[in-house]
């Protein structure tokens, strides 16, 4: 089937312009098999796997703000575990001993301040996808992606790691000044916003001064081009792939215990700080598939059916804020989509989803035990 699906791209490739979205999928069809990025390895889902099991192991981390900072002052003697205990209370009201926390290393460990684990994702000031200024300020139907392409079918693969990335690794700072605004300094200033999604693109995390989110700066003109570009790559890459092209091969319909076990999975991942990338098609669309993020779940308390919200990227981020699109896993245990017109086929996480968990992990340690003044003591424990 995959051998089909590529034979009839390389047809399709000899009557389409490689300015059109076809000409771009299939000269990323032939570059991902050439480079060898279209066959993925499975040691994403192994670490994973290793992470998962990490946190079911690890003792130590309780619910958010419960881990009592270490006293590393040899002037303060404890003599009884009330004095003890009344310690840990002080001091965690003056600071924080967990992911991202406002001690120092001194008052706690650089592995309870950036951990290799979930918590890592867990920062103050990580953007809620349920408010829509933390979104692309342009969807997947902006008319700059349709208008010179009458083929055109949707970038929405690239547009939700896009928006994933950001919201995972950006940090806005609208206190400082922007830079490079002089009029003379066009150039460094596009060569800043190329390094930012450049950084982004490569799981890395990036710190954008003068912007308060990520809405306002996508809607700068030349950010806007930058990232629309970014997104055509995104789209290219993942869906391109051989792993991409047989994600949702067939169209029929999974079992209950199927889709079961895919909302317990999607649950847990929002529990761990994090926003997945899900792609699915409906019953009878075998050649077509949709991407989107999901964002939060829940149960419906009339008629007990699990659901899970979705960041629609065909509108606006305003039409699926408060969990207006959500998809649910009926009690005949089909799974329904307020969006879509049909029941949901075939419906996996993105084959990138681990490995792209992964290394952004490794990336926001890094980070973290760089700002925290860590960065010798942490590099033997990564």
């Amino acid at each position: 089937m995959i051998k089909n699906n590529i034979f009839l791209l390389i047809l399709i490739l000899l009557t389409s312009s490689c300015e059109s979205q076809i000409g771009t999928a299939i000269g990323t069809v032939f570059t991902n098999i050439v480079s060898g990025n279209g066959f993925n390895s499975s040691s994403g889902d192994e670490l994973y796997r290793e992470l998962k099991d990490q946190k079911i192991a690890d003792t130590h981390f309780t619910k958010s703000g419960d881990i009592d900072c270490e006293n590393t002052s040899d002037a303060i003697t404890l003599v009884s575990d009330t004095s003890a205990n009344l310690f840990s209370k002080i001091k965690d009201q003056l600071c924080s001993c967990k992911a991202w926390g406002t001690c120092d290393k001194l008052s706690c460990s650089c592995e309870q301040l950036c951990p290799r684990s979930f918590e890592i994702l867990n920062r103050e000031n990580q953007a809620s996808l349920d408010a829509p200024e933390n979104s692309l300020s342009f969807n997947n139907g902006d008319s700059a992606f349709y208008e010179q392409d009458s083929n055109y079918s949707g970038y929405c693969w690239g547009h939700a790691l896009v928006t994933q990335r950001f919201n995972r690794l950006a940090t806005f700072n609208s206190k400082q000044p922007k830079k490079f605004t002089g009029d003379d300094e066009d150039s460094q200033r596009l060569r800043e916003y190329k390094y930012i999604i450049a950084k982004l693109d490569n799981n890395e995390p990036v710190e954008i001064s003068g912007f308060k989110n990520l809405k306002e700066f996508s809607s700068q003109p030349e950010v806007k081009d930058l990232l629309m570009e970014s997104v055509k790559k995104n789209w290219a890459q993942n869906a391109m792939s051989i792993q991409g092209l047989s994600m949702v091969t067939g169209s029929d319909q999974e079992d209950e215990a199927y889709y079961t076990k895919l909302f317990d999975d999607m649950e847990e991942r929002i529990k761990n700080h994090q926003a997945p990338v899900m792609v699915f098609n409906g019953v009878g669309e075998a050649t077509g598939a949709h991407t989107v993020l999901v964002k939060k779940y829940g149960v419906d308390p009339k008629t007990g059916e699990r659901f899970i919200c979705i960041l629609e990227n065909k509108q606006d981020a305003d039409k699926s804020n408060g969990c207006q699109r959500k998809m649910t896993l009926t009690k005949n245990g089909k799974v329904e989509y307020s969006f879509f017109p049909r029941n949901i086929g075939k419906m996996k996480l993105s084959y990138t989803e681990n490995s792209n968990t992964v290394e952004q992990i490794n990336n926001l340690k890094a980070h973290c035990l760089n700002s925290k003044d860590c960065d010798g003591e942490g590099k033997n424990k990564q």
